[in-house]
């Protein structure tokens, strides 16, 4: 089997504006990758077949072992691009990190793995560029799980450029069940506030670049995933003087810290309230092949 590997993600920073007549959203968002991989491994197979393992969380069941799973619609994608009418049916094992539904772009890391993977498996030889169109064709974290690092996101999410590095840092996920689907959240988020809250690229940038801290947990869909799922504001105020952050559309919330001990002390307020946690850090690394 060919197997690579591709980052979840945090959201420092996201802004999102009013829905546009196509459904979707302008977005202005600070990426950073984690030291949390989703590891995908590909061969050829009589039909196309979905296996996962080491999923977290009862909201598991929810990632689909069909067509419908994003690694095949990236595979499918991808032969497309590649102009290939009837592509070799596949078995993905997705070795995974994260739960489903959770705001950090886990089921988007597995699309970059596959991507890479199957890039190799059919001997097609396309940039990372040429994979990045694919996969936001896919969905938009797609791309920026293939770059990895730190990146500001805009149009969709899906048009990056890098921005200099975070600065390392611990990262505490909180996890916490119901998941919550992007489109529900986006969809409250127009209810609430039906002219977005949209922040102009450039100044998210100059602001980045004059204090990363700055940014950090400014996010437009807190009210909405504050609405859909009414215990996460008090969960986000678990830790005294440090408020946890939402990740994306959520449920996962994050604390970041320069000392792993804080984030271990931390986990374990969180954990007394019966919430999984995973501890990691920041990393600058992105989809991959895995030797």
């Amino acid at each position: 089997m060919i197997s690579a590997i591709a980052p979840a993600k945090i959201n420092l920073a996201f802004f999102a504006g009013p829905k546009r007549p196509d459904g979707y959203h302008d977005v202005v968002s600070v990426y950073q990758a984690l030291d949390l991989f989703e590891k995908v491994s590909v061969e050829p197979a009589s039909e196309w077949v979905v296996e996962v393992v080491g999923a977290r969380l009862k909201e598991s069941a929810r990632i689909p072992s069909d067509k419908t799973n994003l690694v095949v619609k990236a595979a499918l994608a991808l032969a497309s691009h590649a102009g290939i009418s009837k592509p070799q049916a596949m078995r993905f094992v997705i070795e995974k990190q994260v739960p489903p539904a959770a705001g950090v772009a886990g089921g988007s890391a597995d699309a970059a793995a596959s991507l890479i993977a199957l890039n190799k498996a059919w001997t097609l030889d396309l940039s990372r560029e040429e994979l990045a169109v694919v996969g936001s064709k896919v969905g938009a974290d797609v791309p920026f799980a293939l770059l990895g690092g730190t990146a500001l996101g805009v149009g969709t999410g899906a048009e990056l450029s890098v921005l200099p590095a975070f600065p390392e840092s611990h990262v505490l996920l909180v996890f916490s069940t119901p998941g919550l689907a992007t489109a529900d959240v986006f969809g409250e988020f127009d209810r609430l506030q039906p002219l977005g809250d949209l922040v102009d690229a450039a100044t998210v940038r100059e602001r980045y670049l004059s204090d990363p801290a700055v940014i950090i947990g400014s996010n437009s869909l807190d009210s909405a995933a504050f609405s859909l799922r009414g215990d996460l504001p008090g969960i986000a105020e678990t830790i005294p003087d440090y408020r946890a952050h939402l990740s994306g559309s959520g449920p996962t919330l994050y604390l970041l810290s320069d000392s792993r001990s804080q984030v271990e002390n931390w986990a374990r307020s969180f954990s007394e309230l019966g919430l999984e946690t995973l501890i990691t850090k920041t990393s600058p690394a992105g989809a991959e092949l895995e030797n």
